[in-house]
């Protein structure tokens, strides 16, 4: 089973290697997950840059995390665990699990986000100036993987910020990526993989969200609407994950729909609890709860060196793209939790894998 999209041919686009840390202190795990957009007659990126501290205490294991004042200044600070404590459970590359439940989770690296720039779509140039770092209580772990979508001449960006308190979705707007009005947590611990449509549904807002759950219950994509992007509500289940396929672990949205004539188009990542793939699905233009078809075999597996071995192996993981206007799409995806690479397909490609 080969994968339908095309793999651009300079992959990977962007490793940790083309990047300089925060901090003199600090080495790069990662850069990854970026969210894509056209502004100012470029391609650009707004990107997850992961990042931990260069260990230097034997046996030690020292972990970042921010403190951040009621005049919001941030100051970066560390927790420093004993490799050798029985206790302790380090079988996640991303987390510190310690004592018992009541020591919530640690995190082994901290993401903030910055600009990279393209004229072509292939070769990127990445500022070294971090364009946005946790900002409060719910962010002092990171920020991740933002979604971008332009609505009224404004840049919607909504990104998952990880805290002692779990995982909270959050929005930023912006109309130039200089200034930022933030406008909150919209959805409640644990929920991530947030993408807002590009306009209006019958004059409300929708957004695709996928609650985390604990007890019953699996990681599905919910559907939910808003008349201001704050409060939201009328939540629905619409897709979950399928026993027994490429996505019977877990599911989540990817960037913004595509609007097309038959739907809109929107590409999720499925897990099977061994690998990430990408996959799509059309949902109903008037009425997007209703689905009209979905990916029956992933469009993007694992299958490179860079995708296969990395920081979380086996994963590509998509949350920005690029639509043409010929039905071109450029998938950017995170291979590895470590690389920036891409690919590209088109929506006729997407209809017939569809069956539409």
């Amino acid at each position: 089973m080969a994968s339908l999209c095309r793999r651009f041919p300079n992959n990977p686009l962007m490793t940790p290697e083309d990047l300089k840390p925060s901090r003199p202190d600090f080495v790069l795990t990662g850069v990854l997950n970026a969210g894509a957009f056209e502004f100012d007659g470029q391609y650009c990126w707004l990107v997850r840059v992961a990042e931990a501290p260069i260990q230097t205490q034997p046996g030690k294991l020292v972990v970042p995390y921010m403190e951040v004042d009621a005049a919001g200044r941030a100051e970066m600070c560390f927790r420093t665990f004993d490799r050798n404590d029985p206790t302790l459970d380090l079988r996640d590359t991303r987390l510190v699990f310690y004592k018992d439940a009541l020591d919530k989770p640690w995190i082994t690296n901290i993401s903030h986000l910055r600009m990279a720039r393209s004229d072509d779509g292939l070769n990127w140039r990445i500022d070294d100036s971090v364009q946005l770092w946790p900002r409060n209580k719910y962010e002092a772990y990171g920020i991740e993987d933002p979604r971008i979508v332009q609505i009224d001449g404004e840049y919607l960006v909504t990104y998952s910020a990880i805290s002692r308190h779990g995982v909270t979705s959050n929005l930023l707007v912006t109309r130039d990526f200089k200034s930022f009005d933030y406008r909150g947590q919209l959805f409640v611990p644990d929920n991530k993989d947030i993408c807002i449509f590009p306009e209006k549904v019958n004059g409300r807002y929708v957004a695709l969200h996928r609650p985390s759950v604990s007890m019953l219950g699996r990681p599905d994509i919910w559907i939910a609407y808003s008349d201001d992007l704050v409060h939201w509500g009328g939540h629905e289940a619409i897709m979950y994950c399928r026993p027994g396929q490429w996505d019977s672990g877990r599911i989540g949205c990817g960037p913004a729909p595509v609007k097309t004539e038959k739907g809109w188009l929107e590409i999720y990542h499925g897990s099977d609890d061994r690998n990430y793939y990408l996959g799509a699905v059309l949902l109903d233009l008037d009425d997007p709860r209703k689905v009209i078809a979905r990916s029956e075999t992933p469009i993007l597996m694992p299958e490179e060196p860079y995708e296969l071995e990395g920081f979380f192996a086996n994963v590509v993981f998509a949350n920005g793209q690029i639509a043409h206007d010929d039905g071109r799409i450029w998938i950017y995806d995170g291979g590895a939790d470590r690389v920036m690479a891409g690919c590209e397909t088109t929506v006729a490609e997407l209809f017939k894998h569809l069956g539409v």
